[in-house]
């Protein structure tokens, strides 16, 4: 008698776990879509220009300086008979320190380009995620996963989505939406 009861119960009670169990639901977002049209990477990208123009603008100062330095440096050694080797060697180290001055500012200036975007796709990573659990809670969907234009059969490195596309809810508008609120 025991046994049935002890059955019984257990019967009951996983039944009801399992009503009680919540739909599994899943979505999408097309991840090179967003990025695409969320006004976020765009001013980005407007920042990233802006910064690009600066270095250059810099660069092209240094480099002239340069330019003349060695123009005038090329003049000298026409007359050198009232050149010492003091003199001579002082003008060539002023060219070499300027060119030197323009290489390292130019690597600097890219070091810092690179560092600036690798921080910002971070933080626009971070913010497409943020919005995509936002519209994941809003719509009740359990999963969301992401896909891109050019996945394909030979992309190892792609989520492979497993769900028919008629039967998923694409968010990426959704998504975009909530990221572009967010820019002023």
């Amino acid at each position: 008698m025991k046994k049935t009861i002890w059955t019984v119960f257990l019967v009951v009670w996983v039944t009801g776990a399992f009503a009680q169990a919540k739909k599994t639901s899943t979505g999408y977002i097309f991840e090179d879509y967003i990025f695409e049209n969320y006004n976020g990477v765009k001013k980005l990208n407007e920042d990233l220009q802006k910064k690009q123009e600066a270095f250059q603008t810099e660069f092209n100062k240094i480099a002239l300086e340069y330019q003349e330095a060695n123009l005038k440096y090329q003049e000298s050694m026409k007359d050198i008979a009232s050149e010492t080797s003091e003199s001579i060697n002082a003008k060539l180290k002023k060219v070499q320190e300027l060119r030197q001055s323009a290489e390292d500012f130019q690597k600097e200036s890219e070091k810092k380009l690179q560092e600036f975007m690798g921080v910002n796709i971070i933080r626009v990573k971070e913010e497409i995620r943020t919005a995509t659990q936002k519209v994941s809670q809003q719509k009740g969907i359990t999963y969301i996963f992401t896909r891109n234009k050019a996945d394909n059969a030979m992309n190892r490195y792609r989520f492979v989505l497993f769900a028919d596309d008629t039967k998923t809810m694409n968010v990426s508008d959704e998504v975009l939406k909530i990221l572009n609120a967010q820019v002023k």
